[in-house]
Formats: structure tokens, C-alpha cells, sequence
């Protein structure tokens, strides 16, 4: 039974990397299962055992991220010391390097924008957890525009870095967007004692 599982996962996994391919070079619309299939060296069949359509294997990619994310956050959110975000983003931007090429698709992919929305939302979820952690008396009505402002920018700063090729130092980036958030948060609160 194992043997079948490191199979299905290695053509799960070639079929990824062919349709991650094929995006750098064409819209995704003009994606065919064929390209996709010839492109991994499997038959068409095989790609209709794990998915219905180009745009099924794209939605199981950007779920796949979207889980990683969530997974890094909970396995590193005890780590966090202060009101620093570091040891959360740290991770996060090690997972954006080593998958850099899946990353720059699916935050630049203008089939859906269900990834950047679903993005969005994994953000707001998780920052409303660690506001009121962090600051309990947080005013809720501020937190949404703390919300739009730093998903949009942190958002923008992902795309900028893997845009750019990461030659960004990671731990440049990582301090200057722990100051953006932290710094935005800390100005509401003033606001809000006002």
C-alpha cells in the first residue's frame, strides 16, 4: 500500500509541476490536459484519476498552499515572543523560497482570484487571533481596515519579493514587514484612545 501512495503522490506531483510549467509560458485558459500530460510524460487517463480538469489540479495546488501556510502558523504561533511576528513570518518566507515557482503563479494568477481572496481571508482569520492575543482590547471596528491595509500589503510585498527574484535579503524583508504590522497596529490602538 505504501508503494501506491509514493506513486499517486510522485504523478500528483508531476502533474503540478507540468501545469506550474506550462503557466510560466501561456494563460491558463489555453491549457490543455494533453499539454499537461505529455508535458509530465503520463497518459490522459491518468490525469482523469486525480482530477477533472486543468482548472481542479490548480484550485487542489492553491489549496495545498493555502493548508502549508495554516500548518506553518499553528506550528510556529507558540514561538512568538512579544508582539514580534518573526517567528511566524520566518517560516512562511522560508516556505515562499523553497517554492518560489508555485508561489509566483498562484499570487500572480489572473484564472482565479480565489487564491489572493482565500489569502486574504487566511490573514484576516489569523490576525484577528493574534490582535486579540497580543492586544485584548483591541476595537474590533478598527480591525477591519487593519485588515485590508496589511493583506494588500503584505499581499503586494510577496509578489514584489518573488517579482523581483528575491534579491531582497529574506531577512531584510521579514524585519521591515514585522515593522509594518506591528507599527500599524500600535497606531490604531493610539487612535483609539483618543
Amino acid at each position: 500500500m505504501p508503494k501506491q501512495d509514493r506513486r499517486i503522490r510522485r504523478t500528483q506531483r508531476l502533474l503540478k509541476e507540468s501545469l506550474s510549467s506550462l503557466m510560466q509560458e501561456k494563460d491558463f485558459k489555453d491549457i490543455t490536459v494533453k499539454e499537461i500530460t505529455d508535458r509530465a510524460d503520463l497518459n490522459r487517463g491518468t490525469f482523469y484519476l486525480h482530477y477533472t480538469d486543468p482548472y481542479d489540479l490548480l484550485k487542489r495546488m492553491e489549496q495545498e498552499v493555502l493548508d502549508d501556510f495554516q500548518s506553518i502558523l499553528e506550528e510556529f504561533q507558540s514561538a512568538r515572543k512579544d508582539s514580534s511576528l518573526l517567528p511566524i513570518l520566518r517560516p512562511i518566507a522560508d516556505y515562499i523560497e523553497e517554492n518560489h515557482e508555485i508561489c509566483k503563479i498562484l499570487f500572480d494568477n489572473t484564472a482565479s482570484h480565489d487564491f489572493i481572496q482565500q489569502f486574504h481571508d487566511f490573514l484576516k482569520k489569523n490576525g484577528l487571533m493574534l490582535i486579540s492575543q497580543q492586544y485584548p482590547n483591541y476595537n474590533l471596528e478598527y480591525f477591519d481596515y487593519f485588515c485590508e491595509y496589511t493583506t494588500h500589503g503584505i499581499t503586494g510585498i510577496i509578489r514584489q519579493w518573488l517579482h523581483t527574484g528575491m534579491k531582497q535579503s529574506k531577512e531584510d524583508l521579514l524585519v521591515m514587514t514585522d515593522k509594518m504590522i506591528t507599527t500599524t497596529a500600535i497606531t490604531l490602538l493610539q487612535i483609539d484612545k483618543k
